[in-house]
Protein backbone atom coordinates (compact mmCIF):
# COMPACT_ATOMS: atom_id res chain seq x y z
CA UNK A 1 0.00 0.00 0.00
CA UNK A 2 2.77 2.60 0.86
CA UNK A 3 4.31 2.04 -2.63
CA UNK A 4 0.73 2.81 -4.12
CA UNK A 5 0.87 5.93 -2.45
CA UNK A 6 4.29 6.92 -3.24
CA UNK A 7 3.55 5.97 -7.20
CA UNK A 8 0.36 8.06 -6.87
CA UNK A 9 2.10 11.74 -5.57
CA UNK A 10 5.22 10.96 -7.95
CA UNK A 11 3.13 10.88 -10.91
CA UNK A 12 3.24 12.80 -13.61
CA UNK A 13 5.89 15.21 -11.95
CA UNK A 14 7.42 17.15 -14.62
CA UNK A 15 4.37 18.04 -15.94
CA UNK A 16 2.05 18.56 -12.42
CA UNK A 17 0.34 21.94 -12.11
CA UNK A 18 -0.19 21.85 -9.00
CA UNK A 19 3.39 23.01 -8.53
CA UNK A 20 3.05 25.78 -10.73
CA UNK A 21 0.80 27.50 -8.48
CA UNK A 22 -0.86 27.53 -5.58
CA UNK A 23 -4.78 27.65 -5.22
CA UNK A 24 -6.80 28.62 -3.24
CA UNK A 25 -9.55 26.39 -3.70
CA UNK A 26 -9.74 22.88 -2.14
CA UNK A 27 -10.06 20.62 -4.86
CA UNK A 28 -11.01 16.49 -3.05
CA UNK A 29 -11.82 13.72 -5.37
CA UNK A 30 -13.22 10.00 -4.23
CA UNK A 31 -10.91 7.47 -5.68
CA UNK A 32 -13.21 5.12 -5.74
CA UNK A 33 -16.35 6.43 -6.58
CA UNK A 34 -15.08 9.84 -9.17
CA UNK A 35 -17.35 12.17 -6.76
CA UNK A 36 -15.58 14.93 -7.03
CA UNK A 37 -16.43 18.59 -4.77
CA UNK A 38 -15.27 20.95 -7.73
CA UNK A 39 -17.66 21.05 -10.91
CA UNK A 40 -15.36 22.95 -13.36
CA UNK A 41 -12.54 21.30 -15.49
CA UNK A 42 -9.17 22.33 -15.23
CA UNK A 43 -5.52 21.50 -15.09
CA UNK A 44 -5.84 20.09 -11.81
CA UNK A 45 -9.08 18.29 -12.04
CA UNK A 46 -7.29 16.35 -14.98
CA UNK A 47 -4.35 15.77 -13.61
CA UNK A 48 -6.75 14.08 -10.11
CA UNK A 49 -8.84 12.01 -12.60
CA UNK A 50 -5.39 11.02 -14.60
CA UNK A 51 -4.63 9.26 -10.84
CA UNK A 52 -7.96 8.12 -10.33
CA UNK A 53 -7.79 6.10 -13.40
CA UNK A 54 -4.28 4.79 -12.10
CA UNK A 55 -5.53 3.91 -8.67
CA UNK A 56 -8.20 1.85 -10.20
CA UNK A 57 -6.39 0.27 -12.78
CA UNK A 58 -3.35 -0.66 -10.10
CA UNK A 59 -6.30 -2.02 -8.10
CA UNK A 60 -7.10 -4.37 -10.41
CA UNK A 61 -3.50 -5.16 -11.54
CA UNK A 62 -2.73 -6.65 -7.96
CA UNK A 63 -5.99 -8.42 -8.08
CA UNK A 64 -7.38 -6.18 -5.26
CA UNK A 65 -11.40 -5.21 -4.62
CA UNK A 66 -12.76 -1.86 -4.40
CA UNK A 67 -14.61 -3.02 -1.86
CA UNK A 68 -11.45 -3.73 0.52
CA UNK A 69 -11.37 0.36 0.43
CA UNK A 70 -13.43 2.03 3.22
CA UNK A 71 -11.88 5.34 2.29
CA UNK A 72 -9.74 6.08 -0.78
CA UNK A 73 -9.32 10.36 -1.63
CA UNK A 74 -6.77 12.62 -2.96
CA UNK A 75 -6.50 16.74 -1.88
CA UNK A 76 -5.44 19.60 -3.52
CA UNK A 77 -5.06 22.60 -1.51
CA UNK A 78 -2.71 25.87 -1.48
CA UNK A 79 0.11 23.67 -3.50
CA UNK A 80 -0.71 20.56 -0.95
CA UNK A 81 -1.43 17.48 -2.60
CA UNK A 82 -2.33 14.73 0.25
CA UNK A 83 -3.79 11.12 -0.33
CA UNK A 84 -6.18 9.31 2.26
CA UNK A 85 -6.86 5.38 2.23
CA UNK A 86 -8.31 3.17 4.23
CA UNK A 87 -8.00 -0.13 3.81
CA UNK A 88 -9.19 -3.08 5.57
CA UNK A 89 -9.01 -1.01 8.61
CA UNK A 90 -5.76 0.65 8.17
CA UNK A 91 -4.94 3.80 7.43
CA UNK A 92 -2.43 4.89 4.93
CA UNK A 93 -1.68 8.74 4.01
CA UNK A 94 0.78 10.91 2.08
CA UNK A 95 1.09 14.41 1.18
CA UNK A 96 3.31 16.62 -0.47
CA UNK A 97 3.68 20.70 -0.36
CA UNK A 98 4.90 21.50 -4.30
Amino acid sequence: MNGILYDIMDMRGWKNPIGMFRTINKYVLDLLSGKFNWEEEDSITELLEEKRNWFLERIKKLKGKKSDFEKAVISVSFGKEKVEIIYKGKKFENARVW
